[in-house]
């Protein structure tokens, strides 16, 4: 995994941000929120493996963890390899998406990975890029999806694919209960479908905050990191 982390101003937070980005992204998709006094924030994202900074997260006395699309997906794998870390959460916000990136019921069909895989090329990055950004609306991150490379992003999603083949999905995650306290489901959702991911939230005993207008960057809705666990 690829990382960016951001101190503080007076370099003496003691509370942490803790963000998982979603597939093809950069972290550009959260530059325009603005961070609460005290805290650092520390980006993840590219999920072509598992390898991460290590981080003194004993400095901190409180966590808050934002994941968007497959971001889930990466948070639960590394909040389960860092035990000492979850003591610390206090809140995480999943946003389009859910602990299952690719399953029929609960993620993004197999089907559509597939063909997503298949057709995953330069000439049409212009279509996933819009698909993803819900059109053109959002020049700033129809462009910093350019920033990763078509071969980078598709091996990204095929680590997820063949994950779905060989892990059981059990609904629901026993792994992730009790982990998550919000999550927000965009009712036009492209990307992912909104009944799947209603499907899944409601399995791990969370009730979805659904957004009528949300496509799947669910992320232009919110002003200040703080929204999204007030």
């Amino acid at each position: 995994m690829q990382h960016k982390f951001i101190s503080a101003a007076d370099g003496s937070a003691h509370k942490l941000i803790l963000f998982f980005n979603g597939w093809a992204m950069t972290p550009v998709t959260v530059e325009h929120l603005s961070i609460p006094e005290g805290y650092d924030v520390l980006i993840f994202w590219d999920y072509r493996d598992d390898e991460a900074v290590e981080l003194d997260f004993m400095a901190y006395e409180e966590v808050r963890v934002v994941a968007w699309s497959m971001g889930v997906w990466a948070a639960d794998r590394y909040l389960q390899s860092h035990a000492d870390l979850r003591t610390k959460v206090y809140s995480a916000t999943a946003l389009a998406g859910t602990g299952y990136p690719v399953d029929d019921s609960v993620g993004i069909p197999r089907e559509h990975c597939l063909n997503t895989l298949s057709e995953l090329t330069e000439e049409n990055r212009p279509r996933f890029n819009r698909r993803t950004c819900g059109g053109k609306s959002l020049r700033h991150i129809f462009d910093a999806l350019a920033a990763r490379s078509t071969e980078e992003i598709r091996n990204e999603m095929l680590r997820a694919y063949e994950s779905s083949l060989h892990e059981a999905h059990p609904l629901p995650k026993l792994e992730a209960l009790g982990l998550w306290t919000r999550s927000y489901i965009g009712l036009r959702d492209r990307v992912l479908p909104p009944s799947n991911q209603e499907t899944y939230w409601r399995g791990q005993g969370l009730a979805p905050i659904l957004l009528p207008e949300g496509e799947h960057y669910l992320l232009r809705h919110f002003v200040a990191w703080s929204d999204l666990w007030h």
